[in-house]
């Protein structure tokens, strides 16, 4: 068993588990704060992002939706995303890689 601590406060993102099949990110977006600098882009694997605080709107290539602790998002390997601050928020990403 293995216990994982990421850091805190604002900027965060980063990876508190990494192996070849999987890797657990941890990141925190700001209110307003736009990933891959306000364009979609690529998943880089299999992923679930789960909000643990705040509010997010995920922007996808069909339009956006809110997601926010209890309501997370799946996503496949080069599905084209990006992720907007509504709020102070913080996430964790668990990425699968089958290849």
């Amino acid at each position: 068993m293995e216990f994982l601590t990421g850091s805190t406060g604002a900027g965060v993102h980063e990876h508190l588990f990494n192996i070849p099949s999987q890797v657990v990110g941890h990141r925190t977006i700001a209110k307003g704060e736009v990933t891959g600098k306000g364009e979609l882009h690529p998943a880089p694997a299999h992923g679930v992002v789960i909000p643990i605080k705040g509010r997010i709107k995920f922007n996808t290539a069909d339009g956006s939706e809110e997601i926010y602790p209890g309501r997370a998002v799946v996503m496949e390997r080069g599905e084209l995303h990006s992720m907007e601050g509504l709020e102070d928020s913080e996430l964790m990403v668990v990425l699968s890689r089958f290849d």
